[in-house]
């Protein structure tokens, strides 16, 4: 397995070992740990304003009915 392929599975799934090191000793990442555990915050925080936008727009449409 590639470094990238690496990167790529700790950005989707979210790797608890890399989260418990961030946690022990942040310094000891590398770049591309960060970058990773960076890209997985991105990914899972989108889901949740796209969550919010649906439940506001749904509300917007009862409140005009």
């Amino acid at each position: 397995m590639t470094d990238q392929e690496r990167n790529i599975i700790i950005s989707i799934w979210d790797d608890m070992d890399l989260r418990q090191k961030l946690e022990d000793s942040p310094y000891s990442l590398t770049q591309d740990e960060l970058m990773a555990l960076q890209n997985n915050d991105r990914l899972n925080t989108k889901p949740k304003h796209l969550l919010a936008d649906v439940l506001i727009k749904k509300a917007l449409l009862q409140v005009r009915n």
